[in-house]
């Protein structure tokens, strides 16, 4: 009985470490950012306009007998923007951010409501859940209403932080887990990437070229199938996340490019969320700063 119970008390100390609050801060800032850039450039008025018989709604939309109006689309993305950036600034937080979570969740669940499941975005919204569950914490450093030294430390900045970190690693996890259920090795050693690369309506370049080399699909598959199944990995071993958060990010870029698949919500959120960006900026300003300050000093080095 002790075993487990130690491995539950080292969970509990990893999950409630004391983290700086402005950790905390710079996943609000990062993530209310995306999600405002997200629903301003999102044209959602394609949806609303179909017909009421293509609106298919999927879980939470069935709340809703027909597809919003397009006017309600404009209103709705107009106040989610809004609201996204007041919650990035820290105004308000307890209001702003719900109200930029319903705006998406409706907005999305058009999206979704439209006849085709998009979860791209899925990861980014569970962040931010996380972030409204934190309440008044995720306010209290780099905010415009609250100026908390950045020095301020304790467990209600870190929980919500490592909790974002489980969820979008259990993201990954699952998305590897759901290949190996349905496909098993055949997703590395089949020709299925090939053909949906191939059955593209108007399938680009660089998806031509993948597909055209059976070796190189094939390595591709099995390198997302291996990234996917042990990302959780980077929980506890955090120098693993020089590999894994750029190969991620590679990953779905890649997946833009050849397949014209946008997730670009879910790895800005995985970079938002495990870089540890207050320590990132310490480090920056030691490096560049004392540079400036030299060339200010030594004339000659500006003409060379």
């Amino acid at each position: 009985m002790r075993q487990p119970e130690g491995l539950l008390r080292r969970a509990d100390g990893w999950l409630f470490a004391a983290e700086d609050a402005a950790r905390l801060a710079a996943m609000r800032i990062g993530l209310c950012g995306v999600l405002a850039l997200h629903l301003a450039v999102t044209d959602y008025r394609v949806v609303a306009s179909q017909p009421a018989a293509l609106f298919q709604p999927v879980f939470y939309m069935k709340l809703f007998a027909r597809m919003p109006s397009a006017g309600t689309a404009t209103t709705l993305q107009i106040v989610g923007v809004v609201a996204a950036v007041a919650a990035a600034a820290g105004l308000a937080l307890r209001l702003s951010l719900p109200a930029a979570l319903v705006c998406s969740l409706i907005l999305d669940g058009m999206l979704n409501s439209a006849g085709r499941v998009i979860v791209g975005d899925a990861v980014l919204i569970l962040c931010l859940l996380v972030v409204a569950a934190s309440g008044p914490a995720a306010g209290e450093a780099w905010s415009l209403r609250r100026r908390r030294p950045g020095s301020a430390v304790g467990p209600r900045y870190g929980w919500p932080v490592r909790t974002a970190m489980i969820a979008i690693a259990l993201a990954y996890f699952f998305a590897g887990l759901q290949k190996w259920r349905h496909s098993g090795l055949a997703w590395l050693t089949s020709d299925n990437l090939r053909w949906i690369l191939y059955g593209q309506a108007h399938p680009g370049a660089l998806a031509l070229f993948v597909a055209d080399r059976p070796w190189l699909a094939h390595l591709l598959a099995g390198g997302a199938l291996l990234l996917e199944t042990t990302f959780p990995l980077v929980l506890f071993l955090p120098r693993l996340r020089w590999l894994f958060l750029p190969a991620a990010v590679a990953m779905q870029v890649g997946i833009r490019l050849t397949l014209g698949l946008d997730y670009s919500a879910q790895w800005l959120a995985l970079v938002i969320v495990f870089v540890d960006w207050p320590r990132a900026a310490t480090w920056a300003r030691g490096a560049i700063v004392p540079g400036l300050a030299s060339l200010r000093r030594d004339p000659t080095l500006r003409s060379r």
